[in-house]
């Protein structure tokens, strides 16, 4: 971990604290990823799980790389919707689809 990442008691956190590393369990599973922006519902999850501490950014020091390459995003989407051509509006279901995953992974809010 580098000095920008404090390891914060789980009692301490709130809602909207962004992780700065990885969070894993004690066998290596990925229980979220840098970056993400806590919710009370995480925060009573990570509870249940036995969580004692996060690796929490704090604003006094850089801020974190993003958690997601955008181009790498993309070039995946394509390879999962590679049945679908993007432009075809005959297949609406699927644009939606993939613009919903697409969102989701670059972490864009809806409707802002």
């Amino acid at each position: 971990m580098s000095a920008a990442i404090q390891l914060t008691p789980l009692r301490d956190a709130c809602p909207g604290m962004v992780l700065s590393d990885v969070l894993l369990d004690p066998k290596g599973n990925v229980l979220l990823m840098q970056g993400v922006v806590l919710t009370e519902a995480m925060l009573a999850s990570l509870a249940r799980h036995g969580v004692e501490s996060l690796p929490i950014f704090h604003a006094e020091s850089e801020s974190p790389e993003p958690a997601f390459d955008a181009q790498a995003v993309q070039a995946r989407l394509d390879y999962l919707f590679r049945a679908n051509v993007r432009d075809d509006h005959a297949d609406w279901a699927t644009g939606i689809l993939r613009r919903y995953v697409e969102d989701y992974r670059l972490q864009r809010t809806v409707g802002a």
